[in-house]
C-alpha cells in the first residue's frame, strides 16, 4: 500500500470510494472550488484508491477529522489504522492539540478510543439548502 498526502485524485474517484462505504457520493460538492481541507491522506493499492482521510483545521489549535474511509474490499487490513496514525502524527507535528471526530455508529467508539479520543456530548444537525 502507498500512502500519499494531498494527491491529485478526481472527484469521480473519491465519490466512488464514498459510495463503496455506503456514503453519499457528493461528486458535485467535491468539485466546488470553495471546498478546502487542511490536508487529505490517500491510500492506494497500485492505481486504485482504497483509503482516505480528510482534515479541516483552523491551522493553529483545532482540527476535525472529517472523513476516514476504507473500501470494503480492504477493510480489516490495518489501512484505517495507518490512515488515522499518519493523520494524527501530521496534526501533532503541525502543533494542533485539539482533534475532533464525529462517528455515527456507536460500535466505532471503541475504535476511536484506541487512538486516545474520549466521548463528549455534542450536537449536530444538517441544514439542507432550499432548492427552487
Amino acid at each position: 500500500m502507498c500512502y500519499e498526502f494531498d494527491a491529485a485524485v478526481s472527484a469521480r474517484v473519491l465519490a466512488a470510494l464514498r459510495q463503496s462505504v455506503g456514503w453519499n457520493r457528493m461528486e458535485r460538492e467535491l468539485t466546488d472550488t470553495r471546498l478546502h481541507n487542511a490536508f487529505q491522506l490517500y491510500c492506494f493499492d497500485g492505481d486504485r484508491l482504497v483509503g482516505y482521510s480528510a482534515v479541516v483545521s483552523n491551522g493553529v489549535t483545532d482540527a476535525y477529522i472529517q472523513d476516514l474511509m476504507v473500501h470494503p474490499d480492504y477493510q480489516q487490513q490495518g489501512i484505517g489504522r495507518q490512515l488515522m496514525q499518519r493523520t494524527l502524527e501530521r496534526l501533532r507535528n503541525e502543533g494542533i492539540y485539539m482533534v475532533s471526530v464525529i462517528y455515527g455508529d456507536a460500535e466505532l467508539q471503541k475504535y476511536y478510543e484506541e487512538f486516545g479520543f474520549t466521548t463528549m456530548l455534542c450536537g449536530q444537525m444538517e441544514l439542507r439548502p432550499e432548492r427552487d
